[in-house]
């Protein structure tokens, strides 16, 4: 009995803990330094991504995206130059291996996947290494604060200033993909600079495959 008695004392710690939690951004890297990225010397911009493609990274967001068929990918834009860049007419597409195209989850359709759509194993208690009620079966449901989550991380800068760089994360459908960064590529249109005037359009891998 007292075994039981301290498993859910346990699990009433770590549980609501765990969805108590801040949510942080990454810290900002500029895209020069990111793995993936597509450099434009003459523009002074550089565009990168790096997917959370992985349960670790993807744990950073409290609702259950990669269970959801949801891929995180984390986008930065770095201006090196004087001029401010506008990305108010900013387009952002995904392209598969398999030249399947998909547009960025707009907030509404990121709360109407994760609402309807159950996921056995993303609870936090379906992951601890001991029995709990309701493990493994499907549910569904999203918080308030879970959707205050993804509308902070959610890519929404107008503007890049001078000498400075902006984050934020897109979110993609990758149903029916076992492995969605591998072979895709994350393109971009419609980034303009001060004057109007649109760069050449960027084109980042989001693997080294």
């Amino acid at each position: 009995m007292k075994r039981i008695g301290y498993v859910v004392a346990i699990l009433g710690v770590l549980v609501p803990a765990a969805f108590a939690r801040d949510f942080g951004m990454p810290k900002l890297v500029p895209a020069t330094s990111m793995t993936f990225k597509d450099p434009h010397p003459e523009e002074k911009v550089t565009f990168g991504v790096d997917p959370y493609d992985t349960p670790q990274k993807a744990s950073l967001f409290r609702s259950a995206v990669l269970q959801h068929l949801i891929l995180p990918v984390l986008v930065v834009f770095t201006n090196d130059g004087d001029e401010t860049v506008v990305l108010t007419r900013a387009n952002f597409q995904l392209v598969t291996r398999d030249r399947a195209k998909a547009e960025p989850y707009s907030l509404s359709d990121l709360r109407r996947v994760l609402t309807s759509v159950t996921a056995p194993g993303s609870r936090p208690q379906d992951r601890l290494p001991i029995p709990a009620p309701g493990r493994g079966k499907a549910h569904g449901g999203l918080s308030q604060s879970e959707m205050d989550e993804l509308e902070r991380a959610s890519f929404a800068a107008r503007a890049v200033e001078p000498h400075s760089s902006q984050q934020g994360f897109l979110f993609f459908d990758i149903s029916g993909l076992n492995d969605p960064a591998r072979g895709a590529r994350l393109y971009v249109t419609g980034v303009n600079d001060a004057k109007g005037h649109e760069l050449m359009y960027f084109e980042v891998p989001l693997s080294k495959e």
